[in-house]
């Protein structure tokens, strides 16, 4: 299982794939069915979808 927080690399953002379990700071975990990456302004947002119904959202 990987642990994401808004301190992780932009590598492990990047790496992180379909199928992986991860896990965030506040507990949120699971399976990631799909994964969208938004580039912003303030920089990128890693949108994380759960099997479970949830999605991770980190924001680098």
């Amino acid at each position: 299982m990987k642990k994401l927080t808004k301190k992780s690399s932009m590598q492990d953002l990047e790496n992180v794939k379909e199928g992986d379990e991860i896990k965030d700071d506040t507990g949120k975990q699971g399976e990631v069915s799909n994964i969208e990456i938004l580039d912003c302004k303030q920089g990128k947002q890693y949108y994380y979808k759960l099997k479970n119904d949830g999605t991770i959202l980190v924001i680098k």
